[in-house]
């Protein structure tokens, strides 16, 4: 299922400053005034045309200035996810039918592709929800939603290609059928993937698409509803925005000798969740003041420089302290050009971040590396293993996905040269003498 912003947002109710730069999209729209034609005293707007841009903001200021000239012309919005690439500088979205990759430095289109899933029939193939970066293996992951084999409506873990627009699925069966609109977000340590179907939290293992954790949500008494969120690599926690709901006990307007409760008004607190047991839990006990709204897949941007959560709640940009709850800054947004910024992302949260649980299907265990020198580490493509104790035996190379792509054994030299290997860029294992793994980044 796909959301799109054409051209209105959509507010869901439920709910000190940082210089930090937040990327996000521009939406505007321009309208003529028309006359109607049995009475000229009636006019109504009509739409000419939208542009979208990239923009960028500074939460200190709420200014959304354009990051240069470039812009769409009519093109939707796929209201679920944006991700920023920050290996090629470049923020990722998908329009009506293409993904497109836009350039930080000047908004300009780098590539539009159409999303293609083999697995999928044509009704489908362009499905691809909640994505975003991982900054540990920089791919960006999303759910594919689709028939399965036995005709059945549902979601799979995957993986795009935003050169080709190619999906790859990592999951061997549906994860299930339903998504809950409240973002989607990466513990880039454990390689988990988190998202909500409304009911459970669900952890999808990024190494092999399996469902690694599945509990049901539970709330503080009187609260409901968690959303927008996203995962700090400050503290390793997963933030989101917690509603509370105020009722009152009225006479059922269809049958006066019963009651029923009528919700009053919503309150937005700052929340955590725990993945392990699915408790989520408030930051703080005041209120987010604002006007009890959020954008939905509006942000949920942290800043890790100031453990500061953002997000836009239709009208301002609000800031809040990880740490107390506490509001800490909110402006009304103004524009260079636009009327709305939306699904914006913040590209310094997790950056440096180094996966710690490693792939189950190598079954190698990630035994000392002391005796062993592993140089440049990142690297072109060139790659010098040394032993500082003995003779290498064995060398092997695997993807991130477990697929090995170099072997060599009965080495017997203390030193060896891997080269013009075509390596893509990314991240491996490097399995010495099939007792010690070390991480390789190939940029």
């Amino acid at each position: 299922m796909k959301l799109f912003l054409v051209p209105f947002v959509l507010l869901i109710t439920c709910i000190g400053s940082a210089q930090t730069t937040n990327f996000g999209l521009v939406y505007k729209v321009y309208n003529t005034t028309v006359y109607n034609l049995v009475d000229s005293s009636i006019t109504y707007q009509v739409t000419d045309s939208t542009l979208v841009r990239l923009a960028k903001t500074n939460p200190t200021t709420c200014y959304v200035q354009n990051t240069g000239p470039h812009y769409l012309k009519d093109e939707a919005i796929n209201m679920t996810g944006t991700a920023i690439n920050t290996v090629d500088s470049t923020f990722v979205f998908i329009g009506m039918s293409k993904m497109y990759q836009l350039s930080l430095a000047d908004g300009a289109v780098i590539s539009s592709v159409d999303l293609f899933n083999p697995l999928a029939a044509n009704s489908t193939q362009s499905y691809f929800n909640n994505f975003i970066f991982n900054q540990s293996d920089t791919s960006i992951y999303g759910l594919a939603t689709r028939d399965d084999s036995l005709g059945i409506y549902g979601n799979f873990l995957a993986k795009v290609n935003t050169s080709t627009g190619l999906i790859t699925e990592i999951s061997p069966t549906s994860v299930g059928e339903s998504i809950l609109m409240a973002g989607a977000t990466i513990d880039p340590y454990q390689m988990i993937y988190y998202y909500s179907d409304g009911i459970k939290l669900i952890g999808l293992d990024l190494y092999n698409g399996s469902i690694y954790s599945a509990d049901s949500v539970t709330y503080p008494v009187g609260f409901s509803g968690f959303g927008n969120f996203a995962y700090s690599c400050f503290d390793n926690t997963i933030y989101g925005l917690l509603s509370k709901e105020f009722t009152s006990l009225v006479p059922n307007p269809f049958d006066p000798t019963n009651y029923i409760y009528q919700l009053d008004s919503t309150k937005l607190y700052l929340g955590t969740i725990n993945p392990a047991t699915g408790q989520v839990s408030c930051v703080g006990v005041n209120p987010i003041q604002c006007s009890n709204n959020y954008l939905m897949n509006s942000g949920g941007a942290i800043d890790p420089a100031t453990s500061t959560y953002y997000f836009n709640d239709g009208e301002k940009y609000i800031g809040v302290s990880l740490a107390t709850g506490l509001v800490q800054s909110a402006c009304i947004e103004t524009y260079e050009e636009g009327e709305q910024f939306i699904l914006f992302r913040n590209n310094t949260n997790c950056v440096g971040a180094s996966f710690i649980r490693l792939n189950p299907a190598l079954n190698s265990p990630a035994n000392s590396i002391e005796n062993y020198q592993v140089f440049p580490n990142p690297s072109a493509g060139k790659i010098t293993i040394q032993s500082t104790n003995k003779l290498l035996q064995t060398l092997a190379l695997y993807t991130i996905d477990g697929q090995q792509v170099f072997f060599e054994s009965n080495i017997q030299s203390s030193s060896k040269c891997l080269d013009n290997l075509s390596l893509e860029k990314g991240v491996y294992f490097l399995i010495i003498d099939q007792t010690s793994t070390m991480k390789i980044v190939i940029n």
